[in-house]
């Protein structure tokens, strides 16, 4: 978030940033043992935003596209920096702050998204406007150091995130070590009819002679291994040309093999038993601690390899990790990431289970008869573990962060009490139960988790990507475009085992979640057949949509909506002709037909429509819109939302193409000149936020002014919101805005802002009759200006709470951009409140979870507080 400073200044702008500090310190459930030792020396790595995250998103958005010319055209080698990552200048920015803040630079990236850097603590703390604290960790025998507050820094220095400013939150392995004896089933070929080797082959791809040959598969680890295990379990197996392991070490590497060696093990095991034929497995070592963003942007630069694996998790949401991960998949590369072995999600999910870039890989448990044929699968779930006070199975279910993708739209949810509009996971899975194991020196191991389904998955992928290499193909990428598209088809049943019994229960969720016929939150759509999903997955959908995007409108109750029609392009892209149609569509969307036939090569336009959305009461809305290749069987969407608000501005985007509704003081042309005036992106570029219009404002030698009188509600509270653009920087500029006759903001001689910024405030109304009014000089350029919205607050009130795996998530009304504090009390005395922590709503609903109320209280009380 950017701050800008009110009334007249010129000093920098800082950058807020978020995400820094752990709850646990935030909500202050612990208490500083001691200032961290100010020669004490901490590895950051500095993250940049792309240079062009609009491009990299439209970029993905062909790339993944049957219709599209671009479609798996991927990036090679080093072409991402050039496009997509920040610009040599705004990188040896970065560089140059770090120097000159006596830090150290001790890496830089091919990709330009990140800088890794080594200071003391002192140099830290003065660079970044923080107190460095230790604490003791309230979950592990360990201390751990944190901020006390968000970090600061000049909102001109091109910085996104910043890793290393804690380590409260270690990435973990998602293995487990069966502490029974023998295991049910006896199927397997290994010791106690445990799996290992072929078995995995002759379950998952029966009959193939693919092996992987010519692919390399890269794993992410935190610890080390052994390689006399690695030689012992493929003598054990059979296996006497085994792959080449190589160690490829991530900021500086592990120099000795800690106690996670089981899941390092373990992860080269099933790329070496399904895909033996793999020319190498490149194991990216880092010790544990290391930033999540250099062990990826390594992965990523190095570009060695189309398939790579993730067993570890831990940390909330990383916006920069996620860039990675989309550069990933702009140069074709598959990630797989195990969801975790702790059953149900509930509330906030560890990173990097949650991201929409990669796909998410849950466990099963495996039946096969006695010749080693598959005959079922139920979701993997061994409950819940005395010993380590820990419920253990395949981990599932909702985001409460991230929206839902475009592929995952259109999944009937109701009986798997799935989400409509945020993401949902795990996308696949694979065997996660009574798996054979050798490591630490050649101890003998039964293990479980999801660990052991997600490199399975990235083996299983390399057996893909050589199919597609033999027959001329490119590689697959990222996999969930097409496999949601093929199991929302009826194709789903030849070409994945649907796993129908089991749950990821736990004691924290004794209803959530079950497995059931198609997509479910314990095993997504399941587990692969083998050749058939291999065929598919190399042949692209011949038939193609353009753009594959969710499209967005918004409006007043009543209307109008700043867009009420799109169109959708139609490809044949095979040699045959096809026929398509078109799903059912809510009442408040039409389209111009229902389906239809494609001759090769032809297309086709399908015209959507809001309908009927005039009657519809405020909120938010989300339709998904598929189509189906009734010649290939799979199923693509695109998305409409349509959110109705209450804005009471009438006008605020300009979209009647003049100043409608204003009082306008100023000048409209002199000469030959623009000075104050709306005018469409054709006319003047950089000027439309959203819509057809927008205002350029470019008084010369005085503030002119928009102003409109508002019907409010006395007391009643209002979001003000505007986006402003300031192209260029000057002298003798000046932007205000005033409510009621106070002036809200005042900019003076601003910086350029690079782009559009959204500037939000929260108001209240003293009588019906309030004044909005702009201001805006710019002698030597001129300011954007668009989308001014006024709503009403909705009262500050919970609205739910449930009680989860994780807390007690609370939910109430919000409107996006609005701050709010939760606060709670052992009881009503009024100096007793305590923060719980704050909230920044990014939606029309809001929600907490206090992960601490199992803590002992014997009751809580909790209030919410709007913050202004």
């Amino acid at each position: 978030a950017v701050l800008l400073c009110t009334g007249v200044t010129s000093a920098a702008q800082v950058s807020l940033s978020s995400g820094h500090v752990p709850a646990v310190v935030s909500q202050k459930v612990v208490t500083s043992i001691n200032r961290l030792p100010a020669t004490n020396e901490l590895h950051l790595a500095l993250s940049l935003p792309s240079r062009d995250a609009a491009g990299l998103a439209e970029f993905l958005g062909e790339v993944y596209n049957p219709a599209s010319p671009q479609f798996h055209h991927f990036l090679k080698k080093g072409e991402f920096a050039a496009r997509f990552g920040a610009t040599p200048e705004d990188y040896a920015k970065v560089i140059q702050f770090a120097k000159t803040n006596g830090l150290k630079v001790t890496a830089t990236h091919p990709n330009k998204l990140v800088v890794d850097v080594t200071g003391k603590v002192s140099d830290v703390e003065r660079s970044f406007h923080v107190r460095m604290n230790s604490y003791r960790h309230p979950k592990e025998h360990r201390n751990f150091f944190a901020s006390d507050a968000e970090p600061v820094w000049d909102a001109t220095l091109p910085i996104s995130h910043i890793s290393g400013l804690d380590n409260y939150s270690l990435p973990h392995p998602n293995v487990k070590l069966k502490q029974t004896g023998a295991v049910a089933p006896r199927a397997g070929s290994g010791p106690s009819g445990t799996y290992m080797g072929n078995d995995f082959r002759r379950a998952y791809a029966p009959g193939s002679t693919l092996d992987g040959t010519g692919q390399n598969v890269a794993l992410v680890q935190f610890d080390g291994f052994y390689f006399e295990d690695i030689t012992n379990y493929a003598n054990t197996i059979g296996l006497t040309n085994p792959p080449a392991v190589v160690i490829l070490p991530v900021d500086g590497g592990v120099a000795n093999v800690g106690g996670n060696d089981v899941e390092v093990t373990l992860d080269i095991d099933m790329v070496l038993a399904m895909a033996p034929g793999v020319s190498n497995i490149f194991v990216y070592e880092a010790i544990n601690g290391a930033p999540w963003v250099d062990m990826l942007s390594q992965i990523a630069d190095d570009d060695s390899t189309q398939q790579i694996s993730c067993s570890w998790g831990g940390g909330g949401p990383n916006p920069a990790a996620e860039v990675i991960f989309e550069q990933m998949a702009a140069q074709g590369q598959s990630f797989f990431n195990a969801t975790g072995d702790s059953d149900a999600f509930v509330g906030q999910i560890e990173f990097p289970s949650e991201s929409p870039n990669i796909t998410q890989v849950g466990g099963t448990t495996l039946t096969t008869d006695t010749n080693g044929d598959y005959l079922s699968e139920t979701a993997w779930n061994w409950g819940f573990d005395p010993q380590s006070g820990n419920d253990e199975g395949s981990s599932g279910g909702s985001s409460v962060v991230v929206p839902i993708p475009p592929w995952q739209l259109g999944i009937d949810m109701t009986g798997n009490h799935g989400s409509t509009t945020y993401r949902n996971l795990p996308d696949v899975a694979l065997t996660a139960d009574n798996i054979f194991l050798i490591y630490n020196h050649g101890t003998l191991a039964q293990v479980g988790g999801t660990s052991c389904a997600a490199p399975l998955w990235a083996g299983f992928t390399a057996m893909i990507n050589q199919q597609a290499a033999l027959q001329a193909q490119p590689p697959v990428g990222f996999l969930n475009p097409a496999i949601y598209g093929i199991c929302r088809g009826t194709n789903y049943g030849a070409t994945f085992h649907d796993t129908t019994t089991g749950n990821n229960t736990n004691s924290y969720s004794p209803d959530n979640f079950y497995a059931q016929p198609g997509f479910d939150l314990c095993t997504g759509w399941g587990t692969p057949t083998g050749t058939n999903l291999i065929n598919l997955l190399v042949v692209a959908d011949s038939l193609g949509l353009s753009p594959q995007t969710n499209y967005f409108t918004s409006g007043l109750v009543g209307g109008p909506f700043s867009q009420t029609s799109w169109t959708v392009r139609l490809t044949n892209n095979g040699a045959t002709p096809l026929t398509w149609a078109l799903g059912s569509l809510p009442p408040w969307l039409a389209a111009s037909v229902a389906g239809g036939a494609l001759a090769a090569g032809a297309t086709t336009n399908v015209y959507l429509q809001l309908a009927g959305a005039e009657t519809l009461p405020a909120g938010s809305y989300l339709a998904p819109v598929m189509f189906t290749n009734e010649l290939s069987a799979r199923v693509q969407s695109v998305g409409v939302q349509l959110v109705i608000g209450q804005n009471i501005v009438f006008n605020g985007g300009f979209e009647l193409g003049d100043f409608t509704g204003w009082t306008f003081t100023g000048d409209t042309v002199i000469g030959n000149s623009i000075y104050d005036t709306v005018a469409t992106e054709s006319e003047v570029p950089g000027v439309v936020h959203s819509g057809n219009f927008g205002a350029f404002l470019g008084e010369t030698g005085f503030l002119a002014t928009l102003t409109q009188p508002l019907p409010t509600t006395t007391n009643q509270k209002y979001q003000l919101s505007f986006w402003l653009d300031n192209p260029s920087a000057g002298s003798v500029q000046e932007f205000v805005a005033s409510w009621d006759g106070t002036n809200v903001i005042d900019l003076v001689d601003p910086p350029a802002s690079g782009g559009w910024t959204n500037f939000e405030f929260v108001v209240t109304a003293s009588g019906t009759n309030t004044m909005l009014e702009f201001g805006a000089e710019n002698d030597p350029n001129y300011f954007g200006f668009d989308d001014v919205m006024v709503t009403p607050v909705p009262a500050v009130k919970f609205g739910g709470a449930t009680l989860g795996v994780g807390g007690l998530q609370f939910n109430w009304q919000s409107l996006a951009g609005l701050n709010y504090e939760i606060d709670y009390s052992t009881n009503l005395a009024p100096a007793n409140w305590q923060l719980l922590g704050n909230v920044t709503a990014g939606t029309n609903t809001c929600g907490f979870v206090d992960t601490n109320i199992f803590s002992g209280d014997a009751s809580r009380f909790y209030r919410l507080e709007l913050l202004h």
